[in-house]
């Protein structure tokens, strides 16, 4: 799969027929309807319905038009970012966990950055952003380490130093009574889903952490979501809770959106989170590292 065929694929979806993609492409409308299958059976998905005159995308196909077009746009940036930095002798490359370790990140970066020192942003799950750390592709990151025994860092190489440290609260919508509640009973929790963010699913440390703070009958109800947005959403409508990062979403979300954020009743000490900044003991950047670390105090 070539990322022409997924561009031509987000062409069609937005201009809604074969025929004016392949206009806006100068190619014609049998290529693209060629490529379009071919790209259907790489996938094992149906992509487009088809008529006699009319194309209409599936509910698969919004989904992945979705994702193909996020993941062009990142390409993009990453792309133009490289070209900017392929010039200089100082670069740095960090990665964050979410947008919330990202804020703190963010705010130490601004009193760090000089013209001498180009910056490269990463954003990904717990997991890649150490596997990466420890190959030498990222230069030091941001995670977020909760619940007991926390993050276990099995590479030797790689170092952690605790930058930040506060409570997880729970997020729950002004249109549900809890709201009015000084503290959120966990046990109160019902038939709702309990989230939490994670932009990728497979980090199953993250997951056994919220899950470690649940009471048995509401685990199977907590799931990761990836979009900061479709979370409120969620909460705020009373679809759902989630867990929030005390201190640091405030940074993030400016807006209350008709949530309230309670303590979580009864967790204690349990219920502290941590900002790790990891990095690799052997890097060749580790001055610069050393440099942004004492930024966080």
């Amino acid at each position: 799969m070539d990322f022409d065929k997924l561009r031509t694929f987000c062409r069609v979806v937005e201009a809604g027929s074969f025929q004016k993609a392949a206009e806006s492409e100068y190619v014609s409308q049998r290529a693209v309807s060629q490529m379009m299958k071919k790209l259907e059976e790489e996938l094992g998905l149906k992509l487009f319905d088809r008529d006699k005159n009319k194309i209409f995308v599936t509910p698969v196909g919004r989904d992945f038009y979705i994702y193909v077009r996020n993941m062009l746009q990142k390409f993009n940036v990453n792309v133009n970012a490289l070209r900017y930095e392929a010039s200089s002798s100082q670069r740095l490359i960090c990665g964050y966990f979410s947008p919330f370790d990202g804020a703190l990140l963010r705010e130490k970066l601004y009193q760090f950055l000089n013209e001498q020192v180009r910056l490269s942003l990463v954003h990904e799950s717990i997991d890649h952003l150490l596997a990466d750390i420890s190959n030498g592709l990222v230069d030091m990151a941001t995670v977020l380490d909760y619940g007991q025994p926390g993050l276990v860092i099995e590479d030797e190489d790689l170092a952690s130093v605790d930058v930040y440290t506060n409570e997880m609260i729970m997020g729950v919508s002004d249109l549900n009574p809890l709201s009015r509640l000084e503290e959120f009973p966990l046990t109160a929790i019902g038939n709702r889903p309990v989230l939490y963010y994670m932009p990728e699913e497979n980090s199953h440390y993250l997951r056994q952490a919220f899950l470690s703070t649940l009471p048995d009958e509401s685990k199977a109800s907590c799931a990761h979501i990836s979009s900061i947005e479709q979370m409120q959403m969620l909460v705020s409508l009373d679809k759902a809770v989630a867990f929030y990062p005390k201190g640091l979403f405030e940074y993030v979300l400016t807006d209350k959106e008709h949530i309230s954020y309670l303590p979580l009743a009864g967790l204690g000490e349990r219920n502290k989170y941590r900002i790790k900044v990891i990095y690799n003991r052997h890097s060749d950047k580790l001055p610069l590292v050393k440099k942004l670390l004492s930024c966080f105090g």
